[in-house]
């Protein structure tokens, strides 16, 4: 669908990063500066998150899965809000290094963690000792962090959905590393490398980010 440049100027898609802060190779989504801040060109920022939503579709279609990932507290609030809920993938926390580019070890990990969920879901960890337990208790608060949103997922996503290109790089450079498909939300201070889908927007306000995320699952609905 088209988006009205009026609707995306609403929803505070526009403001990009400080002049200071930008990176270079933005430039071609930026419109101008006004007072010191970078402004994104909505023209173009509505045909990122078309051409994302168009081939968000598509997966949908083939049954594809995708990775939502958006560590920084306005994405991991809106994750638990709107992508948790959908049982979708996601990494809200903390990424894994190695999540993407070395599936199968950290899989084992994965089905650790979840032993451990079900232990002490059925009562079973009782058997151990309390200095065992509050160990278990204290790795499972570290996996939970770490593995919540993707124990579940038994191979690697197909495409991954970035809410901050330029907090979450490593999960951008990782997708690529492993011939994954990249959609990323992208604010004038993050590197446009390795992102196919590329939606040129503000990343910070959550009014933004919001509008952004509620159009991509509308995708995947």
């Amino acid at each position: 669908m088209a988006y009205d440049v009026k609707t995306l100027f609403e929803n505070l898609l526009h403001v990009g990063h400080k002049a200071e802060k930008w990176n270079p190779k933005m430039k071609p989504y930026l419109h101008s500066k006004v007072n010191g801040v970078w402004a994104f060109d909505l023209e173009k920022s509505g045909e990122g998150l078309d051409k994302a939503c168009q081939f968000l579709k598509a997966l949908k279609l083939q049954n594809k899965k995708v990775l939502f990932v958006g560590t920084k507290p306005q994405q991991a609030w809106l994750i638990q809000e709107l992508v948790a809920p959908s049982n979708l993938y996601y990494v809200d926390k903390k990424w894994t290094p190695g999540l993407l580019t070395n599936f199968k070890e950290l899989r084992r990990r994965v089905d650790y963690y979840l032993d451990l969920k079900t232990q002490f879901a059925d009562g079973s960890i009782k058997k151990y000792t309390k200095k065992e337990v509050a160990k278990f208790k204290k790795d499972l608060e570290k996996l939970d962090a770490s593995y919540g949103g993707v124990a579940e997922m038994r191979s690697k996503p197909d495409a991954v959905i970035v809410l901050d290109a330029f907090t979450d790089r490593i999960a951008v450079e990782e997708a690529a590393k492993a011939k994954i498909a990249v959609v990323a939300l992208a604010d004038a201070n993050a590197d446009p490398k390795g992102i196919d889908y590329i939606v040129p927007a503000n990343d910070d306000a959550v009014k933004s980010v919001r509008f952004v995320l509620e159009n991509m699952l509308k995708s995947l609905s």
